[in-house]
């Protein structure tokens, strides 16, 4: 069994490092069951583990070239989540304001799914999000989500590394979150503005 799922993981990478989206999101729904307990345990909030992990996959999405070296993906992941659970908790450390903050949250916010929620509603909160981001911020994530722009061929228009790229696209996609949160709006998985084109 094991040896089916490491050779199932091994083309789902395949597919993965060649742009796959919708491999991509097997991935994720294959892994996220324990990554989620994982990172609910680490942090001691169901809020910042679905955050967690949407980092965690973005960054794996955007670095998605360097999956071609992975042998064991299960730990891969959880290399990434555990980073990103270090990070909360070093932000978390700073001030105790947060910790507030998460207690506050109402304790059925994951009960908002997608299907729920009026898409052109959110459509129209999303554009002035981006509307809000910095100038070159705003060009990086437009040239990406709704011109399909690579991340080569963004930092090559505008001039830059393609780590500015990959940095300001979560930077942008943070801010989205962010602000879609303070509509009362939270996704019960989070990752899916990596898929929300803004036409």
């Amino acid at each position: 069994m094991a040896l089916v799922n490491k050779e199932d993981d091994l083309k789902l990478i395949e597919k993965i490092v060649a742009g796959d989206e919708q491999a991509f999101s097997v991935l994720f729904f294959k892994y996220l069951p324990v990554l989620q307990i994982f990172a609910t345990k680490f942090t001691k909030s169901d809020d910042a583990a679905e955050e967690i992990i949407q980092d965690a996959f973005l960054r794996v999405w955007l670095n998605r070239d360097k999956l071609a070296e992975v042998e064991n993906i299960k730990a891969y992941l959880y290399k990434y989540v555990s980073n990103e659970c270090l990070s909360y908790l070093r932000k978390k450390l700073k001030t105790d304001k947060m910790v507030d903050a998460f207690a506050a949250k109402q304790t059925d916010s994951h009960n908002n799914t997608v299907e729920a929620i009026n898409l052109n509603e959110v459509t129209r909160i999303i554009a002035v999000a981006i509307d809000k981001l910095p100038d070159q911020r705003r060009k990086i994530y437009q040239l990406s989500r709704r011109d399909g722009k690579t991340i080569p061929e963004i930092a090559e228009i505008l001039k830059v590394s393609p780590n500015t790229v990959k940095n300001a696209l979560v930077s942008a996609l943070k801010s989205i979150r962010i602000h879609l949160d303070q509509h009362g709006i939270a996704f019960l998985f989070p990752f899916v503005f990596l898929f929300f084109k803004i036409k």
